[in-house]
């Protein structure tokens, strides 16, 4: 469909609310592409270990194969944003994940696998930058963070179901059917993405820097963080066998729900008390869960460091995007949040083969306790290296 155009957005005399027409259809596609990814990553490690005959560190290369072709593209699709608009990356991106999706119907072997997930991967860099871009794009310069809040809670809203309703899935259908409703569910986010409005081409202005030397240091402590985090989740289903939790779907439903409800309620507190020290609280909050994750080896140890991990997770990255954007002009945020998220897949291409071999080396409390030292480091660069940063490009109260 055809949609109006729109001026440039971002400008700081541009929106003045927050919850709008556009800003409801963004969260809606966006929680349809995540449950497609939360569906894809409670079941892949499964699938690799029953189906095809792989290990733990398998499993944990194909859950970060994606990421290796999102670190590849998702700058260049930042700048593509900068150009002709977040909407169109958006559209990209659900066409790539949804095909890459179904061609694992077809997958026979972990490097067939890695493939799609490559193509996956790409797709996920496209949508995610758009989303995310677009969230800022539509909000009030002082209600960022509280932005970024809500579109990641449509993220993990759709990270959350996607697991429960494939793992009941399992237990009735193959593999193969749970693949082509996922890949549908992908493809109606994509359908909701058009009806975004869309930024008009600006042929004249000068292509944004392909890499954000102003989202470096957050997208650093971002990826320290994230860590501990997805150090837990990815193998949250295999650990959960081993302590004998029957159904992992619940812890990832758990963690998704408490992102969901800190967001929404709390989403307003990195604009209200500085993203630095929100983001101070978000990363001790999420050494704690670690630490739980490591030293409480039982069905309900698992339950809380979901919940404790959510609460930190779920501070963290409005805290760091507020950071991030603030000292860039409105035509080069698309580069500035390319740059940033990028450290999402980095930290997604290094968690599952760390975690997975010391898993195999050490066992997991040892793994968990490295996820608690990444935060702890993280904290340090936040406080060392972010925060100067920050003060000298803060926004004027309003």
């Amino acid at each position: 469909m055809t949609t109006a155009p729109i001026s440039p957005l971002g400008a700081e005399s541009g929106p003045t609310r927050l919850i709008t027409r556009q800003f409801v259809i963004l969260a809606i596609s966006t929680s349809c592409f995540f449950f497609g990814f939360g569906s894809l990553n409670v079941l892949l490690p499964q699938y690799v270990v029953d189906e095809l005959g792989g290990s733990e560190a398998a499993a944990g290369l194909a859950i970060g194969s994606m990421a290796f072709s999102a670190i590849v593209t998702r700058v260049w699709f930042g700048r593509l944003a900068d150009r002709r608009g977040a909407r169109l990356i958006m559209l990209i991106g659900a066409v790539l994940a949804a095909t890459a999706t179904v061609l694992t119907v077809f997958t026979t072997s972990l490097a067939t696998l890695v493939a799609t997930r490559l193509i996956y991967g790409a797709g996920q860099a496209a949508f995610f930058t758009g989303a995310t871009t677009l969230s800022i794009d539509l909000a009030p310069v002082h209600r960022r963070s509280q932005a970024a809040s809500y579109i990641l809670v449509a993220v993990h809203v759709g990270a959350g179901i996607g697991p429960v309703i494939a793992v009941s899935l399992s237990d009735r259908f193959s593999y193969d059917t749970i693949w082509l409703i996922t890949a549908g569910m992908i493809a109606l986010a994509g359908v909701f993405a058009t009806f975004l409005s869309y930024r008009p081409p600006d042929h004249l202005a000068p292509p944004s820097p392909l890499i954000s030397t102003d989202a470096l240091a957050p997208g650093v402590v971002s990826l320290l963080g994230i860590f501990s985090f997805n150090g837990f989740l990815v193998f949250a289903p295999l650990y959960a066998r081993e302590v004998g939790l029957s159904n992992v779907g619940l812890v990832f439903f758990v963690a998704s729900f408490t992102v969901a409800l800190v967001r929404v309620t709390l989403g307003w507190v990195p604009d209200r008390i500085g993203p630095i020290r929100a983001g101070t609280i978000a990363l001790s909050i999420t050494a704690l869960g670690a630490l739980i994750a490591a030293l409480w080896p039982e069905p309900e140890g698992l339950f809380v460091a979901a919940a404790v991990l959510a609460m930190g997770l779920s501070l963290q990255s409005p805290s760091l995007i507020a950071v991030t954007v603030q000292a860039v002009p409105a035509n080069e945020r698309g580069s500035a949040m390319a740059t940033f998220t990028g450290f999402f897949d980095v930290a997604n291409a290094i968690v599952g083969p760390t975690i997975g071999l010391i898993v195999l080396g050490a066992g997991y409390r040892e793994a968990f306790l490295v996820a608690t030292g990444m935060a702890i480091v993280g904290l340090v660069v936040l406080r060392v290296v972010v925060a100067p940063r920050w003060h000298r490009h803060r926004p004027t109260p309003v």
